[in-house]
């Protein structure tokens, strides 16, 4: 039984919440847990707010000039030394890298320090430091089987990527009653995550117009800082019309949103594909377009592959999304359908079973 885990992993909530849920399971198992990020990244913030230590490395990202590249090389040395150090105090038993740039000092520190490595990959196309890394990992979950070519197949275990229980618990009549939405009337539900997404914006309000004759409920999550110009915008849109139309800057209870909701219009981070899929929840996927090796095309098309999904490119989302989301919303045998693709590809037991690879290890 283990007794420590060192969790490396950030910059994005993509990297960062897989490794958090994980973590809270084991503490629960009485698992001493404990992080390593960098100031810059979203863990500064959320891994102390979660009551796990955070041990702060230097580390970046090999992107941008030469000189960038080369401060980079220098910090990431740096990393490694500080993990050195961190390892040799901390003495954890195995390391759970989930990805980002943080993570390539940890990864050199654990080989030189002889320390098992166990790495979670969420999305379809592998980010750099999981791929150039691999080899230094005894076993590597997979949220795709797709992304299993890039990788040592006999690592490999195709998990899925852990959703909160709350996600998996919510019920259709809870989400519907806890938003005073009748349990008949269809609901889109639109989210361009936490930050919002200026072309969602502009495209559902391009489409209110064309929506106004529709008995349907929008819950739009604009992110917080677009929300009073949403609002502003849509006031004549909405007025006189059939919708249902909320704007929302931020919203606590995903989990109840998901629930309730009949389709639903994203970007296609990994973690929110995993979340739809767990709930069987159809939906539209603009992915984003700056992406890192436009990791989030490859996530939507493994979805649009399987039937659970439509992709729209974020250049013509304005133009398309009005016609796009009539065409399901109209359909409930089509969108049956691609409800019924969305669950079958949905592991809602990757917490589980990521959690029952490390019990058993040997990571000795």
């Amino acid at each position: 039984m283990l007794s420590r885990v060192l969790l490396a992993g950030g910059g994005t909530g993509g990297h960062l919440y897989p490794g958090l849920a994980v973590a809270d399971r084991l503490r629960e198992q009485g698992v001493d847990c404990r992080f390593v990020g960098t100031s810059r990244g979203i863990e500064a913030r959320v891994v102390p707010q979660r009551g796990y230590p955070l041990h702060l490395i230097h580390a970046r990202g090999l992107a941008g000039k030469p000189w960038h590249k080369l401060w980079a090389v220098l910090q990431t040395a740096w990393g490694v030394l500080d993990c050195l150090g961190i390892i040799s105090r901390q003495r954890p038993q195995l390391l759970i890298s989930t990805g980002g740039y943080v993570c390539a000092p940890v990864l050199m520190a654990a080989r030189l320090r002889g320390l098992p490595v166990l790495m979670l990959e969420q999305n379809a196309l592998p980010g750099k430091v999981n791929r150039k890394l691999a080899r230094l990992a005894r076993r590597i979950c997979l949220s795709f089987d797709e992304s299993k070519k890039f990788f040592p197949a006999d690592r490999c275990v195709t998990t899925g990527n852990p959703v909160r229980q709350e996600i998996l618990q919510a019920t259709r009549s809870e989400g519907r009653k806890h938003f005073g939405i009748p349990e008949d009337r269809p609901v889109l539900l639109v989210t361009g995550a936490s930050q919002g997404a200026a072309s969602l914006n502009e495209a559902v309000l391009r489409a209110l117009p064309l929506w106004k004759d529709k008995g349907w409920t929008i819950m739009h999550l604009t992110g917080p800082k677009h929300l009073a110009e949403v609002e502003e915008k849509s006031r004549s849109l909405v007025a006189g019309s059939m919708l249902d139309y909320r704007a929302i800057g931020y919203m606590g209870e995903m989990h109840l949103a998901l629930a309730a909701a009949d389709l639903a219009v994203a970007r296609a981070g990994a973690s929110t594909l995993a979340e739809f899929n767990a709930v069987g929840l159809p939906s539209i996927l603009v992915p984003y377009p700056f992406a890192a090796e436009k990791h989030q095309d490859y996530n939507a098309d493994a979805l649009v592959n399987r039937g659970a999904a439509l992709k729209l490119d974020d250049s013509a989302v304005v133009e398309l999304l009005a016609d796009t989301v009539a065409s399901l919303m109209e359909d409930s045998q089509r969108l049956g359908k691609m409800a019924e693709a969305s669950l079958a590809g949905g592991r809602p037991q990757a917490l589980e079973q990521i959690v029952e690879l490390i019990d058993k290890g040997p990571w000795g």
